[in-house]
């Protein structure tokens, strides 16, 4: 590794099955699994990526857990992050609507990290019922500062490394 490896700790954060573990499966190994096991606590995965084809990042990805119960846990996975991917699933609004309360908590822990919107499952087309305006009145309420806004699919890989890639250049 070069010495002026950059290093940064990226969060996922969102609901329980939102997609988080497949994302990040799909953009460290390429692959998809549609075995679904909740995660427990936290699991940390790291990735290096290389910018402007010269500047190697090292990205520490930390797949929080989504579950309620963890809720007093994860605020302590936030602390040092670099950047965070938060996640929804565009078939549950619900999962839109939470969010509110991890961006809280990630800003009441961090000082001002860029973030990444991610709505996930976007191949589900026909269960989708999140509409590109309720994702905008979403933003438009809870962030003066994120613009940045990605419909993906782990299973297909749709816009998985785009969303990724994105937030690596907002932090760097």
């Amino acid at each position: 590794m070069a010495e002026d490896t950059l290093k940064y700790k990226v969060v996922l954060a969102g609901e329980g099955a939102v997609g988080k573990t497949t994302l990040i499966n799909r953009f460290v190994t390429g692959g998809f699994s549609a075995d679904y096991k909740a995660t427990i606590g936290v699991q940390i995965f790291s990735k290096a990526v290389v910018l402007d084809g010269d500047k190697e990042v090292n990205l520490q990805i930390w797949d929080i857990a989504g579950q309620t119960l963890f809720r007093n846990l994860r605020t302590k996975f936030f602390q040092n992050a670099s950047g965070a991917l938060l996640v929804f699933d565009l078939t549950v609004p619900a999962t839109l609507e939470n969010l509110h309360t991890w961006i809280a908590d990630i800003k009441n822990i961090t000082n001002s990290i860029p973030f990444v919107l991610i709505g996930n499952k976007v191949d589900l087309t026909e269960l989708k019922s999140i509409s590109q305006d309720d994702v905008n009145a979403f933003i438009i309420q809870y962030f003066d500062d994120i613009r940045v806004h990605y419909n993906t699919s782990a299973l297909t890989g749709v816009n998985v490394e785009q969303a990724f890639l994105e937030l690596v250049k907002n932090m760097v």
